[in-house]
């Protein structure tokens, strides 16, 4: 059996007017008068299927008829049953969605979580070794501790004495602050 739907390439749910336009379309472009000679006998079957096809779908009855030969049942029962259908299974795939992102949600705070311990440990890590190196320079002897604040204030004397040198000789001064 043709689908004439597909002849006039509409969708079975068409409304007259399309169903009226495709044919006005499909009509001037198979017209066999507008195709050279050699081909109109082509254009010819093209046009009268399409003749065909719309005076089917253009009288209400013969198409209820057509419909139901076809197995299309365009009743509003059917319809509203496939919108409802549609519908819960759109509300199943959100309930799903908002699951899986409350799901998500809990895994990124427990992970969250780790990273936090993580960095409260390596705090804690850091203190303990801040800790014992304070406890380190407590235990020290007053000549060791003398020895090593002698140490700093003489670094400190060289580094002054030498960044004074290379700001008041130009040729090193252009060297290192071009």
């Amino acid at each position: 059996m043709k689908n004439y739907y597909e002849i006039l390439e509409v969708n079975e749910n068409a409304s007259p007017e399309v169903i009226e336009k495709a044919y006005r379309v499909l009509a001037k472009k198979y017209h066999p008068d507008s195709w050279p000679s050699n081909k109109a006998y082509w254009a010819e079957d093209r046009f009268k299927e399409i003749t065909e096809a719309y005076q089917t779908l253009s009288n209400i009855n013969l198409r209820k008829d057509y419909d139901i030969s076809l197995g299309i049942n365009n009743s509003f029962k059917n319809r509203y049953n496939n919108l409802y259908d549609e519908h819960e299974k759109l509300k199943q795939e959100v309930n799903n969605m908002k699951i899986k992102n409350e799901s998500n949600k809990y895994i990124n705070k427990n992970e969250s979580d780790s990273d936090t311990s993580n960095s409260q440990n390596y705090f804690k890590r850091y203190a303990s070794t801040l800790g014992s190196l304070i406890n380190n320079e407590i235990k020290k002897s007053p000549e060791e501790r003398s020895k090593d604040f002698k140490a700093l204030i003489l670094t400190l004397v060289i580094i002054s004495i030498l960044i004074f040198v290379f700001w008041k000789v130009p040729f090193l001064h252009n060297l290192i602050f071009p």
